[in-house]
């Protein structure tokens, strides 16, 4: 399937300004009344710039997150697109591990032709069909300049524990990464979102609470998966005392969060748009890592551009070893078997 398409992903000019239009129809569906697209009293980027390093960890610190423009070169986004385009977006039989589930689908397709689910963890990418895109997107989320700006955080390089890539939107409800994923101190992991594409503002931006990671909401305690939480979550990105913060992002920006801030994504306004992007989760190289929503974590790693990342595909036994193959190199028979053994177990 043919996904490019004609219009501009460039941003309109009638969306620059620091907050949207009240009288935006799209406001409707967005978490809040008001969504800044820079800090609150700031005409123009606040950001320090990785050239001070200081400066750059103590605006983290402060706010909980941090943007860095044009980190990543523009040639490597697009070679990451590419991929994308070539190895994976019209591959209808393959299996991808997927965020919102944390099983092993197929494509499903917005009304435009995106990849509605990101696929996540491109480092088990094990298929020889996809290997261009999971190189591309390894070089990306490795990239020296994310490696310089976490060296800048924490003080020492940092391990790669959880990757992603958005195609569409699905729309990612306000929560925490620590309640699902951290260090071994808690609140030590940090988030990296890579614009692949200029994202246009109806695509659903990246939004973040900024210095949300000193503020406990009531009631987030419960099951970081459940509909509890994401209604608490919500209700306090809506009604809160914080602002609402979605930056412009065009191809090559970074945005860097504290595992505990709080962020998600708007909704789509017009689903013509894709939000192509690479994230990744580092975790410092002194501290272990841990899963607060999984009975067992992985152990393997791989390195790439120097950079440790973690492996999570299940192939600890002989039959698992032999699951993934068959799902990665013949998906029209893994998809077979999955579909008699459903029968067969409804039938029983």
């Amino acid at each position: 399937m043919d996904t490019q398409h004609t219009h501009d992903n460039a941003h309109d000019g009638a969306h620059r300004s620091g907050t949207r239009d009240d009288h935006d129809d799209t406001l409707r569906v967005l978490p809040r009344r008001t969504v800044l697209e820079q800090p609150a009293g700031c005409s123009g980027d606040p950001y320090p710039p990785l050239s001070r390093p200081q400066e750059f960890r103590a605006w983290f610190e402060r706010e909980g997150y941090v943007l860095v423009r044009g980190a990543i070169p523009a040639r490597l986004c697009q070679a990451g697109i590419d991929a994308f385009r070539a190895d994976v977006i019209g591959d209808r039989l393959s299996f991808f591990e997927r965020h919102v589930s944390g099983k092993f689908e197929p494509h499903h397709y917005t009304p435009a032709g995106y990849m509605k689910y990101p696929i996540m963890n491109l480092q088990d990418l094990a298929s020889r069909r996809h290997a261009g895109f999971r190189r591309a997107g390894l070089t990306v989320l490795t990239h020296p300049a994310i490696q310089r700006a976490l060296a800048a955080l924490t003080g020492e390089p940092a391990r790669c524990v959880h990757t992603m890539y958005f195609d569409g939107n699905q729309v990612t409800w306000a929560h925490r990464d620590g309640h699902y994923i951290d260090s071994g101190d808690d609140g030590g992991m940090i988030g990296v979102w890579v614009a692949a594409e200029d994202i246009h503002p109806d695509a659903g931006r990246f939004f973040v609470l900024p210095r949300s990671h000193r503020i406990h909401v009531p009631g987030e305690e419960v099951d970081p998966n459940s509909a509890a939480y994401k209604a608490r979550m919500a209700d306090f990105v809506r009604d809160g005392p914080l602002d609402c913060v979605a930056p412009v992002l065009r191809q090559g920006d970074m945005l860097i969060w504290s595992s505990m801030v709080i962020h998600g994504s708007l909704p789509t306004a017009d689903e013509r748009w894709s939000r192509r992007s690479f994230t990744a989760h580092y975790v410092p190289e002194s501290q272990r890592y841990k899963w607060n929503v999984r009975s067992r974590k992985s152990e393997r790693s791989i390195r790439f551009n120097r950079v440790e990342v973690m492996l999570h595909a299940d192939d600890g036994t002989r039959a698992a070893r032999l699951r993934n193959h068959v799902r990665a190199e013949w998906p029209r028979v893994y998809g077979a078997a999955r579909t008699l053994w459903r029968r067969l177990s409804a039938g029983g």
